[in-house]
């Protein structure tokens, strides 16, 4: 199809219509120009908001070159959905019972400690049992991902190997399920993870035995879960955690 996939990225940006949005969401798992541009304006858009006072003139134009330069040395990953089963690069590893080799994000000092890898391998057991890691309602209101016809089955709040989590539980009404947990800690990237963009803040996905994982880029204290590799990269576009 004919279409600027610079003009789409900025209004999906900014102000694209609820239809319009939910459409240009389905096509970015398509279209490899869509999703970069996404991506890069994503990326520019938060370099230029570190810009103060009032950036000058041609900064736009500055900035945009910059991160296509870094894209251009390691680019944005495709979405998992347009890769052939037979080329599929996507590393399976058994979390559940098993240690977990992993390298924890690196923060600052004064930021809070990255949770153990032992965690994202409670998240995983968890999702696989349709365990909850604890009774208490949380205190938190859960995402709205009735957009995706995910509707909201249950949310908790307890711990995943002694990290503090709330958890929401989501279904289609076909009976797909995505789970999401909240910490307070980032979680450690597992060994053979795929990250979704350029820099240490990118968000990065894994599988695990027919487990989607998806931790969402900026501080890595959201996880996405699911059976359903399409349903929560959809989801994750949704809660802008990609």
């Amino acid at each position: 199809m004919n279409h600027d996939p610079d003009q789409l990225a900025a209004a999906y940006l900014t102000a694209m219509r609820p239809r319009a949005r939910r459409r240009f969401e389905a096509h970015l798992l398509a279209c490899e120009s869509c999703w970069q541009e996404v991506s890069l304006a994503r990326r520019g858009r938060e370099l230029a908001e570190l810009a103060r006072p009032v950036a000058p003139p041609g900064l736009r134009d500055d900035i945009r070159a910059a991160v296509a330069g870094a894209a251009a040395t390691q680019p944005t990953a495709r979405p998992p959905v347009r890769r052939p089963v037979a080329a599929a690069t996507a590393v399976t590893i058994a979390l559940a019972g098993a240690a977990v080799l992993a390298r924890p994000w690196q923060h600052p000092p004064a930021g809070p400690a990255p949770a153990p890898p032992a965690a994202l391998a409670a998240a995983v057991a968890s999702y696989r049992g349709s365990q909850l890691p604890g009774t208490p309602v949380p205190a938190g209101q859960a995402p709205d991902l009735t957009r995706l016809n995910l509707h909201l089955v249950t949310g908790t709040a307890g711990r995943l190997d002694g990290v503090a989590v709330t958890m929401f539980t989501y279904r289609t009404p076909a009976g797909a399920r995505v789970t999401l947990y909240r910490s307070g800690q980032p979680f450690a990237e597992a060994a053979g993870a795929r990250e979704l963009g350029g820099d240490e803040n990118a968000a990065w996905t894994m599988q695990s035995g027919g487990v989607t994982v998806l931790c969402a880029r900026g501080n890595h204290a959201v996880l996405l879960l699911g059976s359903d590799p399409a349903l929560v990269r959809q989801a994750g576009l949704l809660l802008d955690a990609i």
